[in-house]
C-alpha cells in the first residue's frame, strides 16, 4: 500500500468527456504548422463576439457524455485510493455550460478540485500553471500541441497523452488511445 495518495489531473474535454470530433484538432495543428492560419502554432483562438461565443458553445457541445471507464475513475477516488482534480481551459464564454457539467461530473463529490480557465488564458499556459500548483503526479490530456508543450517545460508531472487517430503515429511514451486505458494504468498503480 502506498503511504501518498496519487494526484492525477484531467482535462475535460476530449477526457472525461467522450468528443470525436477531437481529431480535428489535428488537422487544425496541421494547418497552423503549414502556415494556412495566421496564428503561431500552439495559440488557441479566443471568441471575440457574442456570435462567436455561441459557435464556441455549439463546437463544445460536441462534448456531450462521460467517457468510458468514468465510473471506475469516480469509484477509486470515492475509496479514497487516488486524489483527481479537473483541469479544464475551458474560456469564460462556456461559463454556464461548464457549470452544467461540473454537477453532472461531481455529482457524487470525487473531485478533490475543479478548475476552469475562466480569466481566459492561453490554454497550455493555464493548465501548467495548475498543474505545478496542485502538485500532480499526472495529468491526462487529448490535444498533442499541449500534451507536448506540458512534457517539455515542466519536468515535475508525467503528461499522459490521450490520442487519436490522426495522432496514432505520433511517437510519445505516455500515450493512451480510450480513457478507459488510462484508468486501467491507474489501476494498475494501486495493486
Amino acid at each position: 500500500m502506498q503511504n501518498k495518495k496519487i494526484r492525477i489531473g484531467f482535462d475535460l474535454d476530449g477526457v472525461i468527456l467522450t468528443n470525436h470530433i477531437r481529431v480535428l484538432r489535428s488537422l487544425i495543428s496541421r494547418s497552423k504548422k503549414a502556415h494556412l492560419f495566421p496564428r503561431q502554432e500552439l495559440e488557441f483562438y479566443h471568441p471575440n463576439s457574442s456570435v462567436e461565443d455561441f459557435l464556441w458553445l455549439l463546437v463544445h457541445k460536441s462534448s456531450f457524455k462521460l467517457a468510458n471507464g468514468f465510473h471506475e475513475l469516480e469509484q477509486l477516488a470515492l475509496d479514497q485510493k487516488i486524489d483527481i482534480y479537473v483541469v479544464s481551459a475551458r474560456f469564460a464564454c462556456l461559463k454556464n455550460d461548464t457549470a452544467q457539467w461540473r454537477k453532472i461530473i461531481d455529482r457524487r463529490h470525487v473531485f478533490k478540485g475543479m478548475y476552469f480557465n475562466d480569466q481566459d488564458e492561453q490554454p497550455h499556459f493555464f493548465k501548467k500553471q495548475m498543474i505545478e500548483k496542485l502538485k500532480l503526479d499526472y495529468f491526462v490530456e487529448d490535444n498533442w500541441d499541449v500534451a507536448s508543450y506540458l512534457a517539455n517545460n515542466q519536468k515535475q508531472v508525467q503528461i499522459w497523452w490521450l490520442s487519436n487517430f490522426f495522432d496514432r503515429t505520433i511517437n510519445y511514451p505516455y500515450k493512451f488511445f480510450s480513457f478507459k486505458d488510462v484508468v486501467l494504468k491507474i489501476q494498475s498503480f494501486l495493486i
